[in-house]
């Protein structure tokens, strides 16, 4: 799957992001630091920083300590840094050009299950990690939307005679994986669960959540990806029409490591 052709900019990124907007209560960039607990001076590393969202709500709210973002696509390390104004470089999680021990807080937030070798990833995390700070790594149960891959998996079966599976963000590094693997790295792991429903009252948003996605996580031809775009649509307008809303649930789970 060609995942860093996904991330040249941050455009699917912004459009698979903003489904989560409509879920109550605080966006989960703000429950996720809540639980980082960071000082304001704190040296701060997000690795796999997108587009920058959580290093611009730290500066936000107030951050004063060093902040760096990696990321190893050159359009969105370049988005994160206009975004937040922090420093930020292009770099690969499985070797960080970081000396160790340098951060107070490393942030890893829905990455992990994209990088060809996780435990490589993370030990490097925990490399970086000073002895006295925590990394904060999030990733998603194996529920995470299962709304919208259940809606998927119906009109790829009566449009293609066989149910597609959405293959994004998949089983690698879910929150199962999670727990088996951060203990080998970190005398201590800690699971918060995120998660929220998201009342979505655009069809177009959903259609356009699962049409950011790269073609082959969907298994479906070319040539009909636009008919099952479609009609993924008209269904999910159809539901809203009756119901107010389609409801997706959101499956993030955040680690706090140390």
């Amino acid at each position: 799957m060609n995942v860093s052709a996904n991330y040249e900019t941050d455009q699917n990124l912004r459009t698979r992001q903003g489904i989560w907007a409509y879920g109550a209560g605080a966006p989960l960039v703000d429950r996720v630091l809540d639980l980082a607990a960071v000082a304001e001076t704190a040296t701060t590393v997000d690795v796999g920083c997108g587009n920058g969202g959580y290093l611009a709500r730290l500066r936000q709210r107030g951050h004063r300590g060093s902040l760096l973002g990696v990321d190893l696509s050159p359009g969105m390390a370049a988005k994160a840094g206009a975004a937040s104004g922090a420093t930020t470089a292009v770099a690969d999680v499985q070797f960080l050009p970081l000396r160790t021990g340098v951060a107070d807080l490393t942030l890893a937030p829905h990455m992990l299950y994209h990088v060809p070798d996780i435990p490589l990833a993370i030990a490097e995390i925990r490399r970086i990690t000073a002895p006295s700070g925590r990394a904060v790594i999030v990733t998603n149960t194996p529920r995470h939307a299962y709304e919208v891959h259940a809606m998927f998996a119906g009109v790829t079966a009566d449009l293609l005679g066989r149910a597609a599976t959405i293959a994004w963000d998949g089983p690698r590094f879910r929150s199962d994986q999670a727990e088996e693997l951060l203990p080998a790295a970190f005398d201590v792991v800690e699971r918060h669960d995120l998660g929220r429903v998201s009342a979505v009252p655009a069809a177009a948003a959903v259609s356009g959540y699962v049409g950011s996605l790269p073609p082959d996580a969907l298994g479906v031809p070319a040539d009909r990806r636009a008919e099952v775009l479609a009609e993924l649509e008209r269904r999910v307008a159809a539901h809203i029409a009756a119901h107010g809303s389609f409801e997706v649930t959101s499956g993030a789970v955040a680690f706090v490591c140390r």
